[in-house]
């Protein structure tokens, strides 16, 4: 970009070379068809750089050294590029606007002490806008994209920088913006996108206290947010209307938050939080044919799912598939509401002290439990027809805990260790079976079921251990063996 090209018929070319001076000043202004601007100012404690070209194919370049400058470059035309560097300044600014087709607009500011600044606005379709920071302090980055098939990129790299931000925000189709903090402290990141088939990617790692805000409204959305070795981060994503698709990866830090939230029809959620401590994920879908994986290890995690609709499900990933993952640790705790039809619900727990709360509502839902090791607890409630649970309990003082109304529901507990204990409750509907199985000792189990066509079966094996049944109706059928 910032060198100069051969004369031709077509071109005019413009050089500004300011370098030494105090208070150097540059204007340039270019009408016509692929016209060449370049300006240097090194040196220069309050340069300015004002460049105007309206045409095609028009090409602009501004390079600022070792002051506090300001650049503006507008285009209007089809076909611009334009091209501004700042190094080695503090507090400077850089503007760039530019209206018409397929326009390229490039910012960068390196070194430099803080309180940098580059914005750049694209009106038009198919323009392209790059912001790239790095060892800046206090630097901020604005990407404002109007029109179709835009794409923004603002990188952030901060060694040794702090309270850093970025900001992107499209409106049209088919843009999609980027954002990176990498090796930053304090930074924060906000995407905005309006229309349909947008993109949001935000990537940031070894920092603190950072936070990552993205917001889409329209169709075919689409985010992934990277927040590694965090501590105290913070990422809220929204999302309306059909298939939107979320992926939120937070790893290797602690006490980090995650909200995501989705109105519409067949979005889904992918979130990890992988070696993390004390993190909390809370996920809200709203619509129809949603779907969740995710996947918690570490200690003192919380999940809140939220699923209102049709043919919701939530499962359990390390990645993906409904038997996979779930959570794996100390002292985690999962909050799982559906209410709807044809919901699903798949989830483990592995290690100790966890509590997993489950609440089915309406029609058709099924539900898998897998508990492992020690002083894990299950609470579940399902109310509607066609209900299924299975729960698996592995390890010492285990609870489980139910009530089932509907017709054809199905609850199988297994529970293995000492101390368990079992509460079923079915009442009422038809062809309800609750099969439980205790091995050890000082199990206890209670049934109750009301309706047609019930069974029940308990399998006790061990030391002290009590059973009771209570079926009221017609057909009902019980089986208790004790060891």
């Amino acid at each position: 970009m910032f060198s100069l090209k051969p004369l031709s018929a077509a071109i005019l070319i413009v050089l500004s070379a300011q370098a030494m001076a105090a208070n150097s000043i540059s204007n340039q202004t270019q009408d016509g068809t692929e016209n060449i601007a370049d300006v240097l100012q090194i040196q220069a404690s309050a340069s300015t750089t004002t460049q105007n070209q309206t045409g095609t194919g028009n090409d602009v370049a501004a390079k600022q050294q070792l002051a506090s400058s300001t650049i503006e470059q507008t285009q209007n035309g089809d076909y611009n590029a334009s091209y501004a560097e700042q190094i080695d300044d503090n507090n400077s600014t850089i503007s760039v606007t530019q209206e018409g087709s397929f326009n390229s607009a490039h910012a960068s500011q390196s070194i430099g002490g803080g309180g940098n600044e580059a914005v750049q606005e694209q009106n038009g379709s198919g323009n392209n806008s790059l912001v790239y920071q790095e060892w800046q302090s206090d630097s901020k980055g604005t990407t404002q994209q109007l029109g179709d098939n835009n794409e923004a990129n603002i990188e952030q790299l901060e060694d040794g920088g702090a309270r850093n931000s970025a900001l992107v925000i499209q409106t049209g189709n088919g843009n999609y913006g980027t954002t990176e903090h990498l090796n930053h402290q304090d930074g924060q990141i906000e995407i905005r996108q309006t229309g349909d088939n947008n993109y949001a990617y935000s990537d940031q790692r070894y920092g603190g206290g950072s936070k990552s805000n993205v917001n889409q409204n329209g169709d075919g959305h689409g985010v992934e947010v990277w927040q590694e070795g965090q501590t105290n981060s913070q990422s809220t994503i929204n999302q309306y209307g059909v298939a939107n698709e979320t992926g939120i990866d937070q790893s290797f830090g602690e006490n980090n938050t995650a909200l995501v939230g989705q109105s519409g029809d067949s979005n889904a959620v992918y979130a990890d939080q992988y070696e993390a401590n004390q993190a909390k994920l809370s996920i809200y879908q709203d619509g129809t044919s949603n779907l969740h994986y995710t996947y918690q290890t570490g200690d003192n995690q919380t999940l809140n799912v939220s699923s209102v609709g049709q043919d919701n499900k939530v499962y359990a990933s390390n990645w993906k598939g409904p038997q996979f993952g779930g959570q794996f640790g100390s002292n985690q705790t999962a909050n799982i509401t559906q209410s709807g039809t044809g919901n699903t619900a798949n989830f483990t727990q592995k290690d100790s002290g966890h509590v997993l709360n489950l609440n089915q509502s309406m029609d058709g839902n099924t539900a898998t439990v897998v508990q492992a090791d020690t002083n894990n607890e299950l609470w579940f409630d399902q109310n509607g027809t066609d209900n299924i649970l299975i729960a698996d309990q592995r390890g010492i003082s285990n609870l489980a805990q139910g009530t089932t109304a509907g017709t054809r529901n199905k609850v199988d507990l297994d529970q293995s260790g000492g101390d368990n204990q079992a509460y079923t409750t079915q009442l009422y509907g038809e062809d309800n079976t609750i099969t439980i199985t205790q091995t050890d000792n000082l199990n206890l189990a209670f049934v109750t079921q009301g309706g047609n066509n019930n069974s029940a079966t308990i399998n006790q094996s061990g030391n002290s251990q009590y059973s009771n049944v209570q079926q009221t109706g017609d057909g009902n059928k019980a089986n208790v063996v004790q060891q």
